[in-house]
């Protein structure tokens, strides 16, 4: 069960951030801040991003999990994405087996 829950959070904040740069249409801002990121993902997903389901405390610390996907930049905050827009669902399906198997 925790292995489809992950997928599916790596999954979910990959198409959110990349499809808010496509909704926002502004060079300017490419991404948000983490602050942000449970609003924005109630907003694109219609559903609560609880850090307790993923037995965690906070947002950003249920984004260690995901760390090959999504990460905060140091310096600003903002939620970057690793993996560009094109990106195969396949691939996330070996992240999942590859953090299983760690």
């Amino acid at each position: 069960y925790e292995d489809w829950c992950l997928l599916a959070i790596r999954i979910e904040l990959f198409l959110l951030v990349h499809s808010f740069r496509i909704d926002v249409n502004d060079a300017e801002r490419t991404s948000f801040h983490e602050t942000h990121l449970p609003f924005y993902y109630n907003m694109y997903w219609k559903k609560a991003l609880d850090p307790r389901m993923y037995n965690r405390d906070t947002v950003v610390n249920v984004l260690t999990l995901i760390k090959d996907v999504i990460d905060i930049n140091e310096d600003s905050g903002m939620v970057e994405v690793k993996l560009p827009d094109d990106t195969n669902f396949d691939h996330f399906v070996k992240l999942a087996e590859e953090h299983r198997r760690e």
